[in-house]
């Protein structure tokens, strides 16, 4: 039998990207006998559990300098898995914050928004990664953006607990524009400002739509409305962390030289975001016709009959509304839909491409990959 490997996973298990990536580690650790796993919190007993533990590797969510430090110390091979504080020496697997700031503000665009902010935390490096390419994308389609920072020295609190939101939040929601799209880092944070719009009486979404980032079933369900939020492969970052680690233990040191940085896997559409600010009462109607019947094949002729006007006409509308075409549309949606049919793995790709409205398998494999760049099976795979 070969020697037992201790690994360390030290965690904060109050949040659901940490659970998913442990998700992941256990996945890749099924078919390592050797591996002993030690779910470990970063709490003021950590460096002593270290101490008696004796790991001979590390998969960590490093959010401080205090658990750097320890981490350091220890002289054993460490993923880092946490996108806070990007400038730290660990390898690390992660998410690209870049796409993350991107698929927010084509969310938003997408539903005729034309007034926009952000809510983040200035000292963090993946708010600030998500805060900087919203706005830049915002810009490349001629939108500007406000903003709204926490104090900057706000820890970050594993717990979801601590108050983010100064008491100038409500002046400032009552003074943006109606309606506004507000993406917020995290789902902590955009949590936090649902119940401050409904304590200062700010309709979601009527007034502001408001976007988080995680997919943290739990707080997109406890807020009221639900929350929008974007899905992150956190249990493909859990797979390849124990993928870079097992080779940190065989010996090779040339790994990661830069992070690894997965791509967001989709916005997971509540009520905090269903509006749509399109002022074209007609083009508003074929894009919610269009979203209701996604599950079926869709023609532009059939959009058009229901909208009441002409195919040319409503193209050309639509193309001057919203910069893209009926077809582009309907492809979307069908794509969108499939998205969240691939979550459940009892259901066939034939079944998915059924239910999201394509003729066939091979014409859903075909539009998937045009759309997000993967075969369905791949990004499947990464969830």
């Amino acid at each position: 039998m070969a020697r037992p490997l201790p690994i360390a996973l030290v965690f904060s298990f109050s949040l659901s990207y940490c659970r998913g990536v442990l998700r992941g580690i256990s996945r890749y650790a099924a078919d390592r006998d050797d591996w002993t796993l030690t779910p470990l919190a970063p709490g003021p007993d950590l460096a002593a559990s270290l101490a008696a533990m004796k790991p001979q590797g590390i998969i960590a969510h490093i959010y401080d300098r205090r658990l750097a430090k320890i981490l350091s110390a220890l002289r054993r091979p460490v993923i880092n898995v946490c996108g806070i504080m990007p400038q730290l020496s660990f390898p690390r697997i992660g998410i690209d914050d870049q796409q993350v700031g991107e698929l927010a503000a084509r969310h938003f665009l997408d539903r005729g928004l034309r007034s926009f902010a952000c809510i983040g935390h200035p000292a963090h490096g993946a708010s600030i990664a998500r805060e900087l390419s919203f706005r830049t994308t915002l810009l490349k389609n001629g939108c500007g953006s406000d903003r709204y920072h926490v104090n900057p020295a706000h820890p970050f609190d594993p717990t979801c607990t601590t108050p983010l939101l100064g008491k100038d939040i409500g002046t400032w929601l009552k003074a943006l524009p109606r309606p506004t799209g507000i993406f917020c880092a995290n789902d902590i944070l955009a949590s936090q400002v649902v119940e401050a719009c409904r304590q200062h009486g700010v309709a979601v979404p009527e007034h502001v739509a408001i976007l988080g980032v995680d997919n943290d079933d739990l707080l997109c369900g406890l807020a009221r409305p639900p929350l929008s939020s974007i899905a992150l492969p956190d249990q493909e970052v859990g797979v390849q962390a124990a993928i870079h680690l097992d080779r940190l233990l065989r010996g090779e040191r040339k790994i990661l030289a830069k992070p690894l940085l997965l791509a967001p896997l989709q916005v997971v559409a509540r009520r905090s975001t269903d509006l749509s600010a399109i002022s074209d009462a007609q083009v508003a109607q074929a894009c919610g016709f269009i979203q209701a019947q996604a599950h079926r094949r869709l023609s532009v002729s059939d959009i058009a009959q229901v909208v009441g006007v002409g195919r040319r006409t409503l193209e050309r509308r639509f193309r001057t509304v919203l910069g893209r075409s009926l077809a582009e549309e309907i492809r979307r949606c069908h794509v969108e839909r499939a998205k969240a049919l691939l979550a459940d793995e009892h259901l066939s790709l034939a079944t998915i491409a059924h239910r999201a409205g394509f003729g066939s398998a091979k014409q859903f494999a075909t539009a998937f990959r045009a759309t997000t760049g993967m075969t369905p099976r791949a990004f499947r795979q990464r969830r």
